[in-house]
Formats: C-alpha cells, sequence, structure tokens
C-alpha cells in the first residue's frame, strides 16, 4: 500500500470514530440545508420500507439538530433569516402520515422545533391509502405469482417485487412513469392489492400506512412549529402530468387543504419529486412560492428563488451522528 493510499486510510479511520463520538465540522457549502422525513413510528419497522424513524430516534435526533443547527420556521425562510454562526436547517415530512401526528409532532412541540407537513388530498377518495404503502406491504405478504393488472400488463411478484417480464418495468416504475390524471388508476391498484391481502385488518401496521384525518391536520395546523403544505392531491407523480393537470391538481389540493385549516396554503413539496420547470413558473404564478424538490432535475440550481432542494433522511444512513455528518457533508 502506498503511502498516500495509508494517509487516506488513516483520515477516514479518524473521520469516522470523530463520527461516531458526535464531534463534528461545522463547515457547508450550503446556505440552507432543507431535510426530507416521511414517517416516525414506535420501533423504526424497516421490514417494507426505509422510510420510517423509530420515535426515540427522531428524539435524538432533534436534540442533536438543535445543538448543531439554527432550525428555520416558515417566517424565517420566507424572510431569509439564517443565522451566520450555524448551518442552516428546515425540516419536511411527506405524505401527511398519522404517525406525524401522534409520534412527530408532540417531540416537535417538546423541543420547540418547527416543520413543514406536506399533505394529499386523499381522505376524500375511498381507499385513503398511499398507493406505494400498498405495494410495499403487499409485496411483503403476498404469495410468489401474486398477479396484479395495470394498463393493460400484468404485474406478477418475485422475490417481494411486482414485475411486468414482456416491459422489463416494476409495478413502482409504471406508476411514477404514469401520465394519467386523477386516482382512478392508483384506486383500482390498491384495491386488487387489498384483495390480496387485506392488511387494513392488522393493527400492527397501522404506523406504517394510515394518514391524518381531516381533524388531525386541522390540529397540527394550529401548532406553531407546523406549517401545513401541499403533496399534490392524488399523489401523482406532477412532472408526469401534462403542466395544466399537474397545475389543477395542485390548486386542487389547496382549495382541500385551506377548507380544513383555514390558512393560506404556499407551500408544496412534489411527490417523489416529480417536477418540469414549467410547472414550477405555473404554481409561482398561482402564488405557490416556496417549492421543494428532491434533486435538481433540469440544472436549475440557483434559477428559481422559490425552489428549494431536498436531502431524504432514512433510517439505513446510521445513528444521529452519522446523520448530521451526511447533513452538513451532502
Amino acid at each position: 500500500m502506498s503511502i498516500l493510499s495509508k494517509i487516506g486510510t488513516a483520515r477516514k479511520l479518524v473521520k469516522n470514530n470523530l463520527i461516531e463520538k458526535g464531534i463534528y465540522s461545522k463547515s457547508t457549502n450550503k446556505k440552507l440545508i432543507v431535510a426530507m422525513y416521511h414517517g416516525i413510528d414506535k420501533h423504526e419497522n424497516t421490514k417494507f420500507n426505509q422510510r420510517f424513524f423509530s420515535k426515540s430516534n427522531f428524539e435524538k435526533q432533534l436534540i442533536s439538530f438543535r445543538e448543531h443547527f439554527h432550525i428555520l420556521n416558515f417566517n424565517d425562510l420566507v424572510n431569509n433569516n439564517y443565522s451566520k454562526k450555524k448551518p442552516n436547517l428546515v425540516l419536511t415530512f411527506d405524505d401527511g402520515y398519522a404517525n406525524n401526528y401522534h409520534y412527530a409532532l408532540p417531540l416537535l412541540d417538546k423541543f420547540n422545533i418547527h416543520a413543514f407537513y406536506f399533505i394529499t388530498g386523499l381522505n376524500t377518495v375511498e381507499q385513503k391509502i398511499l398507493w406505494a404503502d400498498a405495494v410495499d406491504i403487499i409485496a411483503h405478504y403476498a404469495k410468489e405469482k401474486s398477479k396484479v393488472t395495470l394498463g393493460g400488463m400484468d404485474f406478477m411478484l418475485h422475490s417481494h417485487e411486482f414485475v411486468n417480464e414482456e416491459h422489463q418495468i416494476t409495478l413502482p416504475a409504471y406508476i411514477r412513469r404514469s401520465n394519467k390524471k386523477g386516482f382512478t388508476e392508483k384506486e383500482d391498484l390498491v384495491s386488487q392489492l387489498l384483495s390480496i391481502y387485506d392488511f387494513r385488518r392488522n393493527t400492527e401496521l397501522y404506523d406504517l400506512w394510515q394518514l391524518m384525518t381531516d381533524e388531525e391536520i386541522k390540529k397540527a395546523s394550529l401548532s406553531p412549529n407546523v406549517t401545513i403544505g401541499s403533496h399534490g392531491f392524488y399523489h401523482n407523480n406532477l412532472g408526469s402530468l401534462s403542466n395544466q393537470d399537474a397545475v389543477d391538481e395542485v390548486i386542487m389540493s389547496r382549495t382541500y387543504l385551506e377548507g380544513i385549516i383555514q390558512k393560506p396554503v404556499t407551500t408544496i413539496g412534489f411527490p417523489d419529486g416529480s417536477y418540469t420547470e414549467q410547472l414550477n413558473d405555473s404554481l409561482l404564478q398561482e402564488g405557490w412560492n416556496k417549492q421543494f424538490v428532491v434533486d435538481y432535475r433540469y440544472d436549475d440550481e440557483g434559477k428559481r428563488d422559490s425552489i428549494y432542494e431536498r436531502f431524504g433522511l432514512y433510517p439505513n444512513m446510521g445513528n444521529t451522528h452519522k446523520i448530521v455528518y451526511k447533513i452538513l457533508h451532502q
């Protein structure tokens, strides 16, 4: 091994040791870092997906965030109230899970830390379930070669994944590429999946799929530590729809949410991070002055003051110290 290689290895070992001990570099090239959560459950169940932290783990993260970051609320973000002494951080939650209300909100209030809750309009449909959660759960419980049919294509379950072999496409990939507006296709999918195994009867799984009720959304909005924003109405990938269909869906979402919370809704977290530059501009004209994406997809960093990139946080990233380090150095 060369001397340079040995030095590089030694540096990595030292860095990892410092991370484990909670000693971090405070440097970051970003003026603002936006972190994206999904769900908080009791035990950090990663059997079905990597989207849910446990309550205890989330609490540790909040304690660490409060020590090492300046965490912005809605007014801070609007007025550019950034700290010059600490890295600036915004917390966001996607999907509007009931666990955001039952587990995350009490901790946000306990530590007086703000978060944006991006919520769909799925309380208005018959099956109040996000399609991705239904796929994750059924793919775990269903028998091999279980089948669902969408768009004239059969998707067979193989090794916990629904796949159409002819077109070499997975079920999630098909859904994300779909340009069909509304919820008909997704509701059909969820109904087919529930006919294979109705997981709604399994109380142990509630935290992994149940969404906030309208009343819980209203109560959450009363907390000074929560800003309610849109996550589309049907959780369609808005960048896959026509621009007008996407704008119409987001406006539906605003009407629905404002009717519940009786406050203006001017923020959006794009489902699956899917957007277009045309949609960004159209929504800005409609008053959506804070738009949150996942990964800049059009070489558009710095082009629009209203657009913010987010960094997803997941249990497989390691302990709290590693998560903080990755946030700072992402």
